[in-house]
């Protein structure tokens, strides 16, 4: 009792050790909650750095479609009922479990399985190899998808599903009996592999593995550019820049809507093939090239520009200007930073860019600053803004959108149409160019200029591990081909390609006598040619001098002209030469560098000189047809294009009308909001702009003003905003009809 008493006499402690105890659970709740933060930091940090932006949305892709259908399969009440009760009687545990007495269900059973519907979840069940191999087997056998995507569908679900739960769901799929539970990766199953050997089959019986890509040789290159020369007026581009960067302005110049729209389309073509014939990328890799990913010094490269557009020759110094590419989209680059490469990997994807001017196709940094420049004189009216694609998508009405890139079908159509003007017979896909680029500085560049093994392989961005198979793909089974290709056997003078590395040794060896022979034959018989030349030559001008003097004497009767300017004077002049004395003489801008002389200067000059006869007619008839709109004008495409080329889903189409409408978007080049806009901004010259500008005016009114901006109250009366802002506009021109509002044209 006298205890008891005693404690008692410490009651009045109570709260303070009830406090500490309080503090105490406050001190482990927080420290639980940090520690599910750093959980949810740890979960974001591999979902975001594990893979590249561009895989981790093509798998997601992938898995969503995947679900698509597989709930396609399941949209029947009774189905859904049991599958429902089903999963709501399982934990995680029972999805993967298995009784020791239950066999995986046979093919034509597994459909019946409850679980069957949950296959593509991230914990992956008893039926997910074989829906995965269904789903494999749709694509590859019923749609004809390539082996390429067959193999990104099992990729895209196997990282799913490795990621799911540490270890468990990794290595071969198979049934644990002593924990009653299944592990493993159901893609890693024989069904699924099996089914990726018969579509691989598939392939190489119809011929899949052959139709691979050509390579873009450097002659392909000269040829696909002096078709581009023929078809197209560049020098005029090239003068114009050399005027507005010597203070001119845009506006000065004559040029209508048509021609703009023919010089930027081929500009943009020829710039797009010499950077992925230099630096070797992947369509999807230079699409997405941004202004902020190139580094340049304007003050130091415009110089550089000019001395090219005046023809003038570069110096030395002036050779060894360069700007910076980043490839921020580079294919490849976690194998680097697996492997602990960390020092190259702050320089890799880096390439410096040189003056080439004796390649004048490839010659990246040429048709680089000229397309910047042009882009930002002639259509912008600004500097190209950090987020501004370089290769941006051109509607047809002529007007660039710089927050949108060109696409992987526009590529395609442009090297299709430049093969065939230029004569070029082949299969060539987008992937020509990182061929091209490759083998010739490895096999084909002049002896002494060719690169190494190492080199090629930093230069295409190439892993370590990739030397056995994507080099031996690309070089040395073409340098074997080449090597032991005899179709010149009956050649006078053999290239003698298998003796050494590429035949270098034929370019570097003296000249045999039987050579220095036949070179005397060719030289005498074209002297002799010349001789014969020049005797029916002078045979030709005789015969016209005595034919004169003949015509001479029978025309004492009429007028006689007593000087050579008097002729002139009476001579009318022809119109094609009065146009091409009122017009500068167009030449390429081709300066060499004092120590080489390139081979293809004569030839670039005399197309050049050709093309004046006809292009300034062709001038001065468009110029009276369309004029200019205003530089920098633009109403985004919408779904918009996001940073990592996918599109926004279709049913947000009205959201970003609304946007545009209220704010703008200057990232994809909409600076000014739709409601703010003058109306010459739509009218006269800008009138391309009208009937977009009106549409988009219709969605956003019928939001903001019918409905108040409530979104509730809009969808529910325009379910088809769910199907795009197409059928969108079609029903709110039809409830404006029916209100009264809208008058329809008498067709």
């Amino acid at each position: 009792m006298a205890q008891l008493k005693k404690d008692s006499t410490k009651a009045p402690q109570l709260p303070d050790t009830a406090q500490k105890k309080a503090g105490r659970k406050t001190r482990l709740a927080a420290a639980k909650t940090a520690l599910a933060d750093v959980q949810k930091c740890k979960e974001h940090g591999i979902k975001t750095h594990l893979q590249a932006n561009n895989t981790r949305t093509n798998y997601a892709g992938h898995v969503r479609r995947g679900r698509e259908w597989l709930e396609s399969h399941f949209k029947t009440p009774s189905c859904s009922a049991v599958s429902e009760t089903w999963r709501g009687d399982t934990s995680e545990n029972s999805l993967v479990l298995l009784p020791a007495t239950a066999k995986i269900h046979a093919d034509n059973d597994v459909y019946e399985d409850p679980a069957f519907k949950y296959a593509f979840e991230s914990i992956p069940n008893r039926c997910s190899d074989k829906a995965l191999a269904l789903f494999m087997s749709l694509k590859g056998f019923h749609e004809n998808l390539s082996k390429t995507t067959v193999e990104s569908i099992r990729s895209a679900f196997k990282k799913l599903w490795e990621l799911s739960d540490g270890d468990t769901y990794r290595g071969k799929w198979h049934f644990n009996e002593a924990k009653q539970r299944w592990e493993g990766n159901p893609a890693e199953s024989a069904d699924i592999y099996d089914v990726l050997s018969s579509i691989k089959h598939k392939a190489s019986a119809e011929g899949g593995d052959r139709t691979h890509s050509m390579a873009m040789t450097k002659d392909y290159m000269d040829r696909a550019f002096q078709w581009h020369q023929a078809v197209c007026p560049l020098e005029i581009a090239l003068q114009m820049i050399q005027k507005v960067m010597s203070g001119a302005q845009p506006s000065d110049m004559h040029l209508d809507l048509e021609m703009r729209t023919k010089l930027t389309r081929h500009l943009e073509q020829v710039t797009f093939a010499s950077n992925g014939w230099t630096l070797w990328t992947r369509c999807f890799e230079l699409v997405k090239l941004q202004r902020k990913d190139i580094s340049l010094d304007t003050t130091i490269l415009d110089g550089v520009l000019a001395v090219y557009l005046a023809n003038e020759t570069l110096t030395l110094s002036k050779c060894t200007s360069y700007f910076e590419i980043f490839l921020a989209h580079r294919k490849g680059w976690q194998k680097k930073v697996d492997k602990g490469q960390w020092e190259a990997d702050l320089r890799s994807n880096h390439y410096k860019i040189y003056p080439r001017p004796d390649m004048p196709a490839c010659d990246n940094f040429f048709w680089m600053l000229v397309w910047i420049k042009w882009l930002e004189s002639f259509h912008y009216g600004r500097t190209l803004q950090p987020n501004d694609f370089i290769f941006p998508a051109m509607s047809a009405n002529g007007v660039v959108h710089p927050g949108q890139p060109i696409s992987h079908d526009t590529v395609q159509k442009w090297i299709n149409e430049s093969t065939a003007g230029a004569g070029i017979r082949g299969n060539f896909s987008t992937h020509c160019f990182r061929r091209g680029g490759a083998q010739y500085w490895f096999m084909f560049a002049p002896v002494g200029q060719r690169w190494t093994l190492a080199k090629v392989r930093w230069w295409g961005g190439w892993a370590d591990g990739e030397q056995r198979d994507t080099l031996v793909r690309y070089l040395l089974d073409e340098l074997h081909a080449y090597e032991t290709d005899y179709s010149d056997a009956l050649a006078p003078i053999s290239r003698g390609a298998d003796a050494s590395l590429a035949g270098e040794h034929a370019l570097a060896r003296p000249a045999s006598t039987e050579e220095l022979r036949m070179v005397h034959a060719s030289v005498t018989a074209d002297v002799n040619s010349l001789r014969n030349d020049m005797r029916s030559l002078t045979s030709v001008v005789a015969q016209a001098a005595c034919t004169t003097v003949i015509a001479l004497q029978r025309l004492n009767s009429g007028p006689c002209f007593t000087n050579v300017s008097e002729c002139a004077s009476r001579t009318p002049t022809p119109p094609v030469g009065d146009v091409c004395a009122r017009v500068e003489q167009p030449v390429l801008p081709r300066p060499v560098v004092s120590h080489t002389l390139p081979t293809t200067e004569p030839s670039i000059r005399t197309s050049s000189q050709k093309l004046c006869t006809t292009l300034p007619i062709s001038i001065t008839r468009a110029s009276s047809t369309q004029k200019l709109p205003t530089p920098g004008l633009v109403i985004p495409r919408v779904p918009v294009s996001r940073s990592n080329g996918t599109t926004s889903p279709k049913h947000n189409s009205w959201k970003e009308i609304v946007e545009h409408w209220l704010v703008g978007d200057r990232d994809r080049g909409l600076t000014t909001p739709l409601k703010d806009w003058p109306k010459h901004w739509y009218q006269g010259a800008n009138r391309r702009f009208a009937s977009k500008y009106h549409q988009r005016a219709t969605i956003a009114l019928e939001f903001i003003n019918q409905y108040e901006s409530n979104e509730a109250r809009f969808l529910a009366a325009y379910p088809e905003a769910e199907q795009g802002h197409t059928q969108l506009l079609k029903a709110v021109n039809n409830a404006r009809a029916a209100r009264g509002d809208r008058i329809s044209r008498n067709k």
